[in-house]
């Protein structure tokens, strides 16, 4: 239950920033991100041109959570009781398909959903939007980028962000995380500004390219797999729970590989925590090693396949919870040498003129929700009926 749920304060965004307080703010947007592993639950404070602030902001375990509206009457409650002007508006992104009406969640990877009447029923806000997570993501990239532009780290070796001004060429940002997210995101020629397709691209089929990769994903399929006559989802090794997919699968065909102890606390560790365990003994553990090694080239292959289908000279944008927390990894070279790994010397060209950005800031799906309940609810949104 919401009651019993597990909160992660979040100090560094919590606290708002005094500079930005010189004058009162012109709104409160309540902002919420569901995910398979994490929901993150904040307050912005918007002072205009494009200026927002997290003034409130706070991180729950999903599994400890059964009733996302009341989660977010609770938060409000709690965290929004002394806000001037009070919240009225309201954007939520959740890791899922959205339909055609906005008027629904389902989480796909939690097996639980949520209504827009039942939100208006727990919180009273007027105005509410929800959106794919990735779409969020695409909604936030140049928020975050006029707002936190320390957040990107380049990983190919030339390309610059896109302007504030100017035209937005073709960009798709991917994610790692709980599963694999993914927003194609285009040039509104009517504002100038990005505006993201979302995309379930961690549904694609995987892709293996040499014998170990295509024995490993044998193996999942096979033990993991919803149906073994199914194909694969992508996101089924590309993934944190794939990570763990793919460090078993080793286990089973090269049983002699990696030090027994760690092969233990691996299994023993939570399920949420598995793939991290295998990713701080990748130093000193053969098999942990090779997963991480295998994970890092299948992703890189995943960024590879969304920058050429459609082209993206706007660059690629790694979002998602894992890229960010090992960033030495794909700093390392292997992430990129893979990504620029083509038969073809002129399509080879191109993706090493492909720009290759890491965004460090997890917040730029709460980023993207603002900016969508503050600028694009009027044709997204739903207001409040009696």
């Amino acid at each position: 239950m919401s009651g019993s749920s597990m909160a992660i304060r979040n100090p560094k965004s919590a606290i708002p920033n005094p500079q930005s307080q010189i004058r009162n703010p012109q709104s409160h947007v309540l902002v919420a991100d569901v995910g398979g592993t994490h929901i993150s639950i904040a307050v912005f404070a918007h002072y205009g041109n494009g200026k927002l602030q997290a003034v409130r902001h706070k991180t729950f375990r999903s599994r400890t959570v059964q009733d996302f509206p009341a989660l977010l009457s609770k938060f409000l409650k709690e965290e929004g009781r002394d806000l001037t002007p009070a919240v009225r508006q309201a954007c939520i992104d959740f890791a899922g398909p959205v339909g055609p009406k906005r008027d629904k969640g389902t989480i796909t990877n939690l097996g639980w959903g949520f209504t827009a009447r039942e939100v208006f029923d727990a919180i009273p806000v007027e105005e509410l939007t929800l959106l794919n997570d990735f779409e969020a993501v695409g909604f936030g990239l140049e928020v975050l980028l006029a707002n936190c532009p320390e957040a990107f780290v380049r990983l190919s070796p030339a390309g610059k962000l896109p302007g504030q001004n100017g035209r937005k060429p073709t960009a798709v940002v991917i994610g790692a995380g709980t599963g694999l997210g993914t927003s194609i995101l285009i040039e509104d020629v009517r504002t100038g500004k990005y505006r993201p397709i979302p995309g379930e691209g961690g549904h694609v089929d995987f892709e293996a390219v040499d014998e170990l990769e295509f024995r490993a994903a044998g193996w999942i399929r096979k033990h993991i797999n919803r149906s073994p006559g199914n194909p694969m989802d992508r996101e089924r090794i590309v993934s944190g729970p794939g990570l763990v997919n793919l460090y078993r699968a080793l286990s089973e065909l090269e049983p002699g590989d990696g030090n027994p102890r760690i092969a233990e606390e691996v299994v023993k560790a939570d399920v949420y925590d598995r793939p991290a365990v295998i990713i701080q003994h990748a130093g000193r553990d053969t098999r942990c090693r090779r997963t991480l090694d295998i994970w890092l080239r299948c992703y890189a292959r995943a960024a590879k396949n969304s920058a050429i289908f459609p082209l993206t000279p706007g660059g690629v944008f790694l979002a998602g919870g894992i890229a960010a927390k090992i960033l030495p990894e794909m700093q390392s070279g292997l992430f990129m040498k893979e990504f620029m790994r083509c038969d073809i010397p002129n399509i080879r060209s191109l993706l090493k003129r492909t720009p290759v950005f890491i965004v460090t800031d997890y917040r730029i799906g709460l980023f993207g929700c603002a900016n969508v309940a503050l600028n694009f609810f009027n044709e997204m949104g739903l207001r409040r009926t009696k």
